[in-house]
C-alpha cells in the first residue's frame, strides 16, 4: 500500500521522506499550483468569462500556470498510483488554500482516502506526532485565504484601472501595498514640513570624594523640565545668550548632593519572537532584509543535513503568537537548569499571550531543540542561517530566565541663580546585581566569535556610566561645565524594521505577507532605499495623492486594518466568504464610480493659474516620464514647459552667479532640487540645493592658495556634500583632502574622510584606485593592546537612555575602550 504525501518545498520533501521511511511516496507542490489570472476576464469555452464573477456569488475562476503545468502532471500520476492521498502543505492559511488547490487540480478517485496533516516542526518527533492526527482542509482557512486573494485582485484590478485613465499607464495599486506606500509618502512630508527648533543643553562635570569623576545634565530650571530633546516642555534655554549666562552664574556656583536615591530595577526577557518580531530584531540586530530573514528561516524550518540527513531547526516561522507548547516551556526551563543553575529559573513559567485571533494558531518561532546550541551548530550553517538561528535560540532560552536586577541610583545637586531660580543637575547610574536571562547573551558570545560579541553587549547595555560612592549633602566639585547647541530632529524615514513594526502596530496585512509588500512598492520604483532607509519617488507621492483623493476610505490604515479582521473573521468560521465579499464590494463600487468622476486627470492636465512664458497661454498641469510638470495649453504648437516644484520656494530667491538675473528659479535634476537661471538653458547659471530645496552657501573662500595654479582654495558644496578645491574647479582638478595622519594598514599612504553618493562618510587610502583600503569607523594610531593591530576606529555607541558615546574599536579581534 502506497501513500502519496505532497508538501510545498522540494527539500522538505527530501527531509520528510527519509523520516517516513518505506510504504510513503513524497512529492513537492513548489508553492502555489493554481492562482487567479493578471486578467480580469479569461476565455472559457470560446467565451470570454469574468475571472471574478460578482454577480454570482465571486465565484472564481482558477487557472494553472504554465510554469506549474508538468508539476500537476506529475502530481496526478503519482496520485493514480497511490491508495492514500496525504496533504501535508504549510500549516497556515496560505498552505491550507495550497491543499485545497492542489485537490481541485489532482482530482483523485472518490474511493480514495485524503487526508490533512500540518507539521510544526520537521523533526521525528514532530512528524509522528502530526502523522498519528490527521485532520480533513479546514474549509473556513481556504474562505479567508480566498478572501484575501479575490480582494486583492479586485483592488488591483479596478483601482489600477483608474490610475492608468487619470495619471498613466503602468502604474498599479494594492488593497495593503498603497496604503504601505502612503505611510512613507506621509512620513516624508512630515520631514519635508519639519521646522527644527533650537535648544541648548548645559552638561557638567563633578568629582566626589571617592572617583571617579561624572557627568550630570541640568535638567530643571526653577522645577520646571528643561527641553532636551523632540519633546516640548514648559521650559527650554532657547538663545546663545541665554545659555552664556547660565554657564557663568553655574560656573561660579558651589554643589552638594541634595537628593540621592537607589533602588532596585528588574528588566524582564523579551517574549519569544513571532514572525514580526523576528523581521524586526534581524533588520536591526543583522541588517538582514525582511526577504532575507524569511528565506533563511524557511531553510532552517525546513531542515539542514549534519551528514546523517536533514533535521528542522526551528519550528514554523509564520506566527502571529509568542505563546510556546508546556513540553518546549519544560524542555527550555530543564536547559537552562543544567547550563546556568536554579537561581536563573523563574519559579514559575513565564506565560506569553498573543492577540485573541486566528493567526494565533501556531506557537512562537523557537529551536526544536534547545539543547542544540548556536555553538554547536558553528561550521555546519551557512553564515546567514547561523546567525538567524543563534538569535532565535536565545530569544527562547532568555524567554524563561529570571529578571536582570540591577541597583539604579539618581543624584540631584542644585544651584541658586540670581534671580533666585533654582539649576537642577541629574545624574543615573545603575550597578547589575544579577544577570539573569542577560547571561544567555553574554555566556553565548563568550563562546562564540568576536562579531557575536556586539550582539550581547546591546542586549545587556553595559554602556552606563559609573556613580562613585556618594552620601546626601557630600560636597561636589566642579571639574568642567559645558554647553551644547542643538536642534529638534525630524523623524527618520522608515527602514525595513520600522516600517515592519508600523505594519504590525496599526493591523495592516499579515507578518507572511510584509516580505511581498515592501518588495511590490521597490520594484514599482515608488520608493527607493538611501542608506537603508525608504525615500517615496516622485511618483510614488503622485500615485498616494491621488489615490487618497479618489478612495479615501480604501487608503485609511484603521480601514484595511478593519479589512484584516473580517478575515480573520472568516477563519475563525464567524462569517462567510460571500458575506464578506459583499460587504466590501458595495462600498466599493460607489468609491470606483466616484473616483472615475471626480479624480483629476493628469494625463488629460489639470488646470492651473500658471501662466506659458513662451506665448502667454494657460498652462496645464501634467505627469510625464520624469515627473510633474507644467506644459503649455497650446502644445503641440506651443512646446512651453516649466517643472513642478515639489518644493515650498523660499521668500529670497538666490540672484544668478553669471547673469545677476533675480530671482532664480527651483528646478528638479537627476541629483535633486537645484536652483537655475529664469533664462535656463540659455544662461547656464546655476546654484545648488539642499533636500529641502533651500539654496546652499556660495563658494567661500580660504585664504590658501593652490598648490597646482596659484589660484584661491574655496568651500564648495557638490553631490556629495562639502569640499575644498580650487576656484577653478573642474578646469583645475585640485581638491584639497584632510589628512588623519594615520598610515594606510595596505600600502602606508595617507587616509583620508570621503563620502558616498548618498553622504555617508568613510575613511579611503588617497592611493585609491591603486589601493582600495576603506573602513567605515575613523581610524585613529593607537596599537590595539589585545591583538597587537596597528590602528583602532571611533565607533559611536547609542547606550538606552543615555546620551551617545565614542569608543575605540579594533577592526581585527573587536576589542572596545573607552575613548580617552
Amino acid at each position: 500500500m502506497t501513500k502519496l504525501v505532497i508538501v510545498e518545498s522540494p527539500s522538505k520533501a527530501k527531509t520528510i521522506e527519509k523520516y517516513l521511511g518505506k510504504g510513503y511516496k513524497v512529492k513537492a507542490s513548489v508553492g502555489h499550483i493554481r492562482d487567479l489570472p493578471t486578467k480580469e476576464t479569461v476565455e472559457q469555452g470560446g467565451k470570454k468569462v469574468e475571472v471574478i464573477d460578482i454577480e454570482n456569488g465571486f465565484k472564481e475562476v482558477y487557472e494553472v500556470p504554465a510554469t506549474k503545468e508538468k508539476v500537476v502532471k506529475e502530481l496526478r500520476a503519482a496520485a493514480k498510483e497511490a491508495d492514500e492521498l496525504i496533504l501535508a502543505t504549510d500549516p497556515d492559511r496560505e498552505g491550507e488554500a495550497i491543499s485545497w488547490h492542489l485537490l481541485e487540480a489532482i482530482k483523485p478517485p472518490k474511493t480514495m482516502a485524503v487526508k490533512r496533516v500540518r507539521f510544526n516542526e520537521i523533526t521525528p518527533k514532530g512528524i509522528a506526532a502530526a502523522m498519528a492526527s490527521p485532520d480533513e482542509i479546514n474549509r473556513d482557512l481556504v474562505d479567508a485565504q480566498r478572501a484575501r486573494r479575490v480582494l486583492d485582485r479586485l483592488v488591483g484590478y479596478k483601482v489600477s484601472k483608474v490610475l492608468w485613465d487619470k495619471v498613466r499607464r503602468g502604474l498599479s495599486a494594492g488593497r495593503v501595498q498603497s496604503v504601505a506606500l502612503r505611510l512613507v509618502v506621509d512620513r516624508e512630508r512630515e520631514i519635508l514640513a519639519f521646522k527644527p527648533v533650537e535648544y541648548w543643553v548645559l552638561k557638567a562635570k563633578f568629582a566626589a570624594l571617592a572617583p571617579p569623576s561624572f557627568w550630570m545634565k541640568l535638567t530643571k530650571l526653577g522645577g520646571q523640565a528643561l527641553q532636551l530633546g523632540n519633546k516640548e516642555t514648559k521650559r527650554r534655554i532657547a538663545k546663545e545668550k541665554e545659555a552664556e549666562d547660565l554657564h557663568a552664574q553655574l560656573s561660579k556656583a558651589s554643589y552638594s548632593v541634595t537628593r540621592l536615591e537607589t533602588k532596585e530595577k528588574k528588566r524582564n526577557p523579551a517574549a519569544p519572537f513571532t514572525t514580526a518580531k523576528l523581521q524586526q530584531e534581524a533588520a536591526q540586530k543583522l541588517k538582514y532584509s525582511v526577504s532575507r530573514t524569511m528565506q533563511t528561516a524557511q531553510r532552517l524550518y525546513e531542515g539542514v543535513d549534519f551528514g546523517q540527513g536533514p533535521v528542522g531547526l526551528i519550528t514554523y516561522m509564520r506566527t502571529d503568537s509568542p505563546r510556546l507548547a508546556p513540553e518546549a516551556i519544560d524542555a527550555i526551563r530543564d536547559f537552562i537548569g543544567q547550563k546556568y543553575g536554579k537561581d536563573y529559573l523563574p519559579e514559575k513559567a513565564r506565560i506569553y499571550k498573543g492577540k485573541d485571533a486566528a493567526q494565533d494558531a501556531h506557537e512562537a518561532i523557537r529551536p526544536t531543540d534547545i539543547t542544540r546550541t548556536p555553538e554547536s551548530l558553528r561550521g555546519h550553517l551557512e553564515g546567514d542561517q547561523f546567525r538567524l538561528y543563534a538569535l532565535i535560540w536565545r530569544r527562547a532560552m532568555a524567554c524563561q530566565m529570571e529578571a536582570a536586577r540591577f541597583d539604579e541610583t539618581q543624584v540631584e545637586t542644585e544651584a541658586t541663580l540670581k534671580n533666585g531660580e533654582t539649576a537642577t543637575f541629574e545624574a543615573k547610574g545603575e550597578i547589575e546585581r544579577f544577570p539573569g536571562w542577560m547571561a544567555v547573551y553574554r555566556a553565548d558570545a563568550a563562546e562564540s566569535k568576536a562579531e557575536d560579541v556586539a550582539e550581547a553587549k546591546d542586549e545587556e547595555d553595559d554602556d552606563d556610566a559609573a556613580l562613585p560612592a556618594m552620601k546626601q549633602g557630600e560636597r561636589l566639585t566642579l571639574e568642567q561645565l559645558d554647553t551644547d547647541q542643538q536642534f529638534t530632529k525630524p523623524p527618520a524615514r522608515y527602514n525595513e524594521g520600522s516600517l515592519v513594526k508600523e505594519l504590525e502596530e496599526d493591523g495592516i496585512g499579515r507578518p507572511s505577507t510584509y516580505a511581498s509588500i515592501i518588495n511590490t512598492i521597490q520594484d514599482r520604483e515608488y520608493v527607493k532605499k538611501i542608506e537603508g532607509r525608504f525615500k517615496p519617488t516622485e511618483i510614488g507621492m503622485v500615485v498616494v495623492d491621488m489615490l487618497v483623493q479618489g478612495f479615501p476610505t480604501l487608503m485609511d490604515p484603521k480601514y484595511t486594518s478593519g479589512m484584516e479582521d473580517e478575515l480573520d473573521r472568516i477563519e475563525a468560521g464567524q462569517i462567510t466568504f460571500q458575506k464578506a465579499m459583499k460587504a466590501f464590494y458595495g462600498p466599493f463600487e460607489k468609491a470606483l464610480k466616484a473616483a472615475g468622476d471626480q479624480m483629476q486627470n493628469l494625463k488629460a492636465g489639470v488646470a492651473s493659474d500658471r501662466v506659458c512664458k513662451k506665448c502667454g497661454a494657460a498652462m496645464l498641469k501634467r505627469i510625464g516620464r520624469n515627473g510633474l510638470f507644467f506644459g503649455c495649453t497650446r502644445y503641440p504648437d506651443c512646446d512651453g514647459t516649466e517643472e513642478a516644484e515639489a518644493f515650498e520656494e523660499p521668500e529670497d530667491a538666490p540672484e544668478c552667479p553669471l547673469c545677476g538675473s533675480t530671482p532664480m528659479q527651483l528646478r528638479k535634476g537627476q541629483w535633486g532640487p537645484f536652483w537655475a537661471c529664469t533664462n535656463y538653458p540659455t544662461c547656464k547659471g546655476i546654484r545648488k540645493a539642499d533636500p529641502k530645496g533651500i539654496p546652499v552657501p556660495a563658494d567661500v573662500p580660504t585664504g590658501e592658495k593652490c598648490p597646482t595654479c596659484g589660484k584661491e582654495f574655496v568651500k564648495r558644496h557638490g553631490r556629495y556634500g562639502e569640499f575644498i578645491c580650487c576656484v577653478d574647479y573642474p578646469k583645475c582638478k585640485t581638491v584639497k583632502k584632510e589628512i588623519l595622519g594615520v598610515p594606510c594598514p595596505k600600502d602606508g599612504g595617507d587616509l583620508s574622510p570621503r563620502k558616498t553618493r548618498f553622504g555617508k562618510v568613510f575613511y579611503g587610502c588617497t592611493n585609491y584606485p591603486k589601493c582600495d583600503f576603506t573602513a567605515w569607523d575613523k581610524p585613529v594610531a593607537k596599537t590595539c593592546p589585545s591583538c597587537g593591530n596597528k590602528w583602532m576606529g571611533e565607533k559611536m555607541r547609542k547606550p538606552r537612555g543615555k546620551d551617545p558615546i565614542t569608543v575605540l574599536l579594533c577592526p581585527q579581534c573587536k576589542h572596545e575602550e573607552p575613548l580617552a
